[in-house]
């Protein structure tokens, strides 16, 4: 639970339910023992990390995704993701500019697919990013169902957001630094 708001920087007991695949009930418990224990911040309703709780999170890929740092195939795949995100970056860019152009949102819709079927060999590996596929696909099924906003808005679980969350978590996973 903790990780769904490091990756997302702040965020509502729905998306951390939504992200983590655990019970809303059980989100709001949780969230309310963490403030309690100084993990977190409640901002009114959105959930940051303190610093003691980014340090947990970053604690727990430690350990937990050791072999997963070692193996060549999880480097070699993530070279091949940083290729799709810089096409998937200069993608949504040129969306915003052509105010949504239909030829854009297709390529972007394209490349969207083609990285699921990656993340899906992935999660051979690293179950949980089946999560991260499954939300993918709700999205494109809304930006299919004509719902714009499932590109990039931020306030929802756009494809844009899903992709940012994943591409930090990926990069916590590697035990690489984002590029600035």
């Amino acid at each position: 639970m903790l990780n769904a708001i490091y990756l997302r920087k702040m965020a509502a007991p729905d998306h951390i339910a939504h992200a983590s695949g655990l019970a809303l009930e059980r989100v709001r418990d949780v969230l309310a023992q963490s403030v309690t224990a100084g993990a977190i911040v409640d901002l009114g309703g959105q959930y940051m990390l303190d610093e003691s709780g980014r340090q947990a999170v970053l604690a727990y890929y430690d350990p937990v995704y050791a072999a997963q740092r070692s193996d060549r195939a999880v480097s070699d795949w993530y070279e091949r993701f940083e290729t799709v995100n810089a096409q998937f970056i200069k993608l949504v860019t040129e969306w915003q500019k052509s105010d949504g152009e239909e030829r854009v949102q297709e390529r972007l819709v394209r490349l969207v697919e083609r990285h699921v079927a990656a993340l899906r060999d992935l999660a051979k590996t690293i179950p949980r990013y089946e999560t991260y596929a499954k939300r993918f696909e709700d999205g494109l099924t809304r930006i299919d169902a004509g719902e714009r906003d499932f590109v990039c808005k931020p306030t929802i679980d756009s494809v844009h957001n899903v992709w940012f969350e994943f591409h930090e978590d990926i990069l916590a996973v590697i035990g690489r630094p984002r590029e600035t």
